[in-house]
Formats: structure tokens, C-alpha cells, sequence
């Protein structure tokens, strides 16, 4: 669902649907101190790929 959303948003940037992103999505379900903190951390690597090029 994030890399949906994050793809979705590099493409209307790039105003085309021929890119594609580089993306690491994971759950942490707990925060540093144990307690319960559902989130997700996104890396998302700068610009966009163009497999055409």
C-alpha cells in the first residue's frame, strides 16, 4: 500500500507512468522503548528509474 501510494506520487512528479521507484517498506510493530507503535519506515531512493533508458 505505501509503495502504491509513493509510486503513485513519482509519477505525477514525473507527469508518466513508465517509471518505476526504488523502495524498502517494513513494519516495526514496537518502538525503542517496547511499547506497542505500529509504524511503517519508508527508504525511498531519490528521482525515479526509467527502464526504457
Amino acid at each position: 500500500m505505501a509503495e502504491a501510494c509513493l509510486l503513485e506520487l513519482i509519477q505525477a512528479h514525473f507527469k508518466t507512468d513508465a517509471c518505476k521507484i526504488a523502495v524498502i517498506v517494513f513494519i516495526h510493530t514496537h518502538s525503542y522503548n517496547g511499547n506497542y507503535n505500529l509504524h511503517l519506515p519508508v527508504i525511498l531512493a531519490e528521482g525515479a528509474f526509467f527502464p526504457s533508458n
